[in-house]
């Protein structure tokens, strides 16, 4: 991609808007379902073109940003509809049976109840997975993914197959769990605000 094809201004990012960029088709889960555009073009399903928001100006984040962002919230999202199953269910870890949790089994209050200690579990957790996602940040945002790419935590990429394609599939299983649990978590959360807003929802 040239200078002159962007419309990022001097001073605004032009010199990382013109570098070489990943197309958004060669992400894992870029849908092709919904792309039959008049023509026979086919192309990703971007309807908003998010993915081309960094032709306008470097302040604007790549497609690998964008990934990282959508990979961090689908696996928060897992974890809390996870969590508010679990919590509804009246399970706890071991050991804790003498700890008085004054909102029960009530996922939504619960946290208001927990010891110190156990917040301060959740605050060095969240704490060591930021400081790990950190590097290669910036890097993201531009869309070079040399020193980390989208979603890599440092650790676990080893139990993925040393097939490509087979490593993809599961990378693309994850994603969409991911995607389901962020509307499950959505549809719980309004659900318990506005009882009924999810009908058939057993968490409120």
């Amino acid at each position: 991609m040239r200078a002159d094809d962007t419309f990022a201004p001097e001073g605004m990012g032009k010199e990382f808007v013109s570098q070489p960029r990943k197309p958004l088709s060669e992400y894992v889960g870029a849908s092709h379902e919904l792309a039959a555009f008049p023509g026979g073009v086919m192309q990703p399903w971007d309807p908003m073109s998010f993915s081309e928001l960094y032709k306008v100006s470097g302040n604007n984040p790549d497609v690998a940003w964008l990934r990282e962002a959508e990979l961090k919230h689908g696996r928060m999202s897992m974890l809390a509809i996870t969590g508010v199953m679990v919590q509804s269910a009246g399970v706890h870890f071991p050991g804790n049976a003498d700890i008085s949790f004054e909102g029960g089994a009530d996922w939504a209050t619960a946290p208001t109840t927990l010891p110190p200690a156990a917040w301060g579990q959740v605050i060095a957790f969240i704490g060591i997975m930021e400081g790990v996602t950190s590097q290669g940040l910036f890097n993201l945002w531009f869309g070079d993914t040399s020193i980390r790419e989208p979603g890599d935590l440092g650790f676990g990429s080893k139990m993925l197959s040393s097939d490509p394609a087979a490593a993809d599939k599961m990378r693309l299983k994850e994603l969409k769990n991911g995607r389901l649990a962020m509307m499950a978590i959505m549809g719980v959360a309004f659900n318990h605000v506005i009882p009924g807003a999810f009908p058939g929802c057993i968490y409120n």
